[in-house]
C-alpha cells in the first residue's frame, strides 16, 4: 500500500478512470505536497478530497513545478500514512529526471490543446 500518482491526457467525454497514465510515480511525497497545495487554493477543498480524483494542470502550474524541481525546492510534506515522507528528499532526487520529462510532455499536450490531468490515491 502506499501513495500512487499519475498524470494523463483523456477526452471530455472520457471517464478518468478510462484514461491510460502516461506518467506515473510512486510515493513522491514532495510531488503530491506540491499538487495538494495547488489542489487546495484552486478548488478551497481540503487536500485529501485529491485522494482518488483529479486536478487539472494549466501552463502556469507546469511553469512552476518545473522551476520549484529545477531548484530542487518542491515542498516538503508533513507526510500522510502511505506517502512514503521519511524519504522524500531521496525519492525527489531519484525522480527529478522524470519530473523535468513530464513538465516538458505536459507542456507539449497544453500545447496542442490537450488538457492535462494529475490523479492519486493511497
Amino acid at each position: 500500500m502506499g501513495l500512487d500518482q499519475c498524470a494523463y491526457t483523456r477526452p471530455d467525454d472520457q471517464e478518468p478512470s478510462e484514461a491510460p497514465a502516461q506518467f506515473i510515480w510512486r510515493k513522491h511525497a514532495k510531488l503530491q505536497e506540491f499538487m495538494e497545495q495547488l489542489y487546495v487554493e484552486r478548488t478551497g477543498n481540503p487536500a485529501d478530497e485529491l485522494n482518488c480524483g483529479e486536478l487539472e494542470l494549466l501552463t502556469e502550474d507546469i511553469e512552476q513545478l518545473k522551476q520549484l524541481v529545477e531548484q530542487d525546492e518542491l515542498p516538503t510534506s508533513a507526510g500522510g500514512f502511505f506517502y512514503g515522507h521519511q524519504f522524500q528528499d531521496e525519492s525527489a532526487a531519484e525522480y527529478r529526471d522524470q519530473d523535468i520529462e513530464f513538465c516538458a510532455w505536459a507542456f507539449a499536450e497544453i500545447d496542442i490543446g490537450n488538457r492535462v490531468y494529475f490523479s492519486c490515491w493511497w
